[in-house]
């Protein structure tokens, strides 16, 4: 009866980790369709399991080439993983609760996203401690919160607009002075208004809420890759959609202040966001500090609700918050005019 080596079981290991090591950096960096159903899932929890196979190859039989895999796992999950970022910026000046600080002596305009997952409570204290001037809201079940929320905000000198066909909100400091709906015959879940606020700078604002993502993770099935690829391609439709709408309905095109917020659906690093790289910046991966990820809210592994800035704006400050009444967290960011 044949029995391997211990040599062979180490290097077995070995291969093993550097093979997936090797799709994974393939797969997260070209971000193909087909392998949606990888890539929905972490890189640092592709790498956990890289990393177990490369430190029981020392372990078991001391397989001096399995240090140096463990290293390259190390260093790959540092560059790669989006969480990274929001971590290594924990000692700058945070994001904190009430009115937000003038940054560099410049007025700031908060702006903040929720998903309240269809939430019948009243809004949290902590979300009104936050005082953002902007707040995008998906899933709101309820028209009559929004203006709850505008007058405890500002004391009803703000605007809002609620779009029951998508169940997404707005509320402003501010007023509204245009609201862009969509062909009736769409079923995508957008929103997108025309601010003017109290300084006097118009924005357009534009509340997304992408298709809901497939939670099948059965990767030994051919449906679920079949599933995720699709569900990609879809939401990738409606942002196009999006930017196109956004295109042709912008009162400045040659220096638009711009604002896309909402529930995306869609872990960091996603293809679907290559449609917005040109011409939008994440304001979480600008200046984000502490762990980003959203959802779920008390153990969240991924970043789904984003908020994007066009070039008019430079990100000051951005964080994710817990909130008691919704399973995603909130993310607030702290916008200046350039």
């Amino acid at each position: 009866m044949f029995r391997p080596s211990r040599q062979t079981l180490a290097a077995a290991l070995v291969l093993a980790s550097l093979a997936v090591h090797f799709g994974t950096v393939v797969l997260f960096s070209r971000q193909p369709d087909r392998f949606a159903a990888f890539t929905v899932i972490p890189v640092w929890i592709w790498g956990s399991f890289g990393l177990l196979l490369s430190c029981g190859a020392f372990l078991l039989f001391r397989a001096r080439l399995s240090l140096f895999m463990t290293a390259t796992w190390i260093l790959t999950v540092l560059l790669v993983a989006d969480e990274t970022r929001g971590l290594a910026r924990l000692g700058s000046a945070p994001l904190v609760a009430g009115p937000p600080a003038r940054f560099d002596g410049r007025e700031v305009v908060r702006v903040a996203t929720l998903n309240r997952a269809g939430s019948n409570e009243n809004f949290s204290e902590l979300i009104i401690r936050h005082q953002p001037d902007i707040i995008f809201i998906q899933e709101i079940a309820h028209p009559y919160r929004l203006r709850q929320l505008n007058e405890t905000l500002f004391q009803g000198k703000g605007d809002y607009r609620y779009d029951k066909h998508t169940r997404c909100g707005l509320v402003v400091r501010g007023v509204i002075e245009h609201h862009i709906p969509n062909p009736p015959a769409l079923p995508y879940r957008n929103q997108q208004v025309r601010a003017k606020l109290p300084n006097g700078r118009r924005v357009e604002l534009v509340n997304v809420h992408l298709q809901a993502a497939s939670t099948d993770l059965s990767l030994w099935k051919r449906e679920c890759w079949r599933s995720h690829c699709h569900n990609r391609q879809e939401r990738r439709s409606e942002i196009a959609f999006t930017l196109q709408k956004l295109e042709k309905t912008n009162i400045n095109p040659k220096l638009p202040a711009v604002i896309i917020a909402g529930d995306f659906n869609a872990p960091a690093g996603d293809r679907v966001f290559r449609l917005l790289e040109d011409a939008f910046s994440d304001t979480f991966s600008d200046a984000g500090a502490g762990w980003g990820n959203t959802y779920h809210s008390s153990f969240p592994l991924l970043r789904l609700d984003y908020i994007f800035a066009s070039p008019a704006f430079y990100t000051a400050r951005s964080r994710a918050v817990r909130v008691e009444e919704s399973d995603h967290r909130m993310v607030v960011s702290d916008l200046v005019f350039k």
